[in-house]
């Protein structure tokens, strides 16, 4: 049977009314001190779901307070920010649409002056190219983190999961990708670590391996995803070697704690990735056989079409919802979408 992208969707016993996903972005409305969400922010998660989304991925909500890349980032880690969380899935629920809390430490893409003086971490004492977003500051070199720190953040992920269950949120998404803490513990370029961490791809991949185990216990399998990449915002040249290895590895270890939810990231979906004729997504899709969401600067036209060809099970709009809070209904409806502008373009149309 042909599928389309408004048919419902099950994924064990949570069930999205379609197969259209609002892409997790950062938005930066969060108290910069106490690090709560307030009104403005179920405002806007609730606008789109008012109008038809079938899974929100929120943007990343950050699991310490050493997690935070930039101002107005909000966390999930105290009491207070738990229930400040609630109002914004009270008012998703009251639509009927799904959310995950999406779960982001960004490691050494940070700087004291974000994080209150303390020296941002990473695996080993790499320092990232480029400038903290917002402080145009370049990146500190990073404090490589010991076992106990690394088991800590564990634990961290765990706890922050916990209290996304408990704020009402129906599964979380483990940010793995973009070059932040999880993704730095993978790549070999940023971890160059001799223990049980570094080496080997699969230390490497330890760190994620530890973390899935741990949220497993206060997240059913089934409502956790994870996003990887292989683009790097912290190194733009970084490319995997070997990308069906690194494919084949990272669903292996998915697969071993029976995760249900894969989220490749890519900047333009169909891609080819540089050491291989094929995109991402066509990679996933060889090697995972759960579910898995298309992302990348799709065109509505072309979710559908991905949708009917089985390429993927579910179809993540970025962009598109931010200039469309409707967008389910345009699209339903056949009417005009409109364009996502940056503030310069805005400047320059009118």
């Amino acid at each position: 049977m042909t599928c389309s992208i408004f048919s419902d969707y099950k994924i064990g016993n949570l069930t999205l009314d379609n197969r259209i996903v609002m892409a997790p972005m950062t938005r930066g409305f969060a108290d910069n001190e106490t690090g709560e969400v307030n009104h403005l922010i179920a405002d806007y998660y609730g606008k789109r779901a008012r109008y038809g989304a079938g899974l929100i991925i929120t943007e990343g909500i950050v699991i310490n307070e050493l997690a935070k890349g930039t101002y107005g980032i909000p966390g999930i880690f105290t009491h207070r920010q738990t229930l400040s969380w609630e109002k914004v899935t009270r008012e998703v629920h009251q639509y009927k649409t799904k959310i995950f809390a999406q779960l982001w430490h960004v490691g050494r893409v940070s700087h004291q002056e974000i994080l209150k003086g303390h020296a941002p971490v990473a695996p080993s004492a790499i320092g990232a190219s480029g400038q903290v977003h917002r402080l145009r500051k370049p990146f500190q070199a990073p404090k490589p983190l010991s076992h106990a720190e690394i088991y800590q953040i564990i634990d961290d992920y765990r706890q922050a999961a916990r209290n996304a269950m408990e704020a009402g949120f129906d599964g979380v998404e483990i940010h793995a990708a973009h070059g932040y803490l999880i993704d730095q513990f993978i790549s070999e370029k940023s971890n160059i670590r001799q223990d049980m961490f570094g080496g080997s791809l699969q230390n490497r991949l330890r760190f994620l391996d530890l973390i899935i185990k741990e949220v497993k216990k206060v997240v059913p399998k089934n409502r956790i995803s994870i996003r990887v990449s292989e683009k790097k915002d912290d190194d733009r040249d970084y490319v995997w070697e070997q990308p069906v290895e690194m494919v084949h590895a990272i669903t292996e270890v998915l697969s071993k704690h029976r995760i249900k939810i894969v989220h490749p990231s890519v900047e333009n979906y169909g891609g080819a990735l540089k050491n291989d004729h094929r995109s991402l997504h066509e990679l996933f899709r060889k090697y995972w056989r759960e579910t898995l969401i298309a992302v990348g600067n799709i065109t509505p036209n072309e979710g559908a079409d991905i949708i009917k060809e089985n390429q993927a099970d579910l179809i993540a709009f970025g962009k598109l919802f931010i200039s469309n809070p409707d967008l389910v209904v345009r699209l339903k409806a056949n009417q005009e979408i409109f364009p996502y502008h940056t503030k310069e373009q805005l400047k320059n149309l009118s």
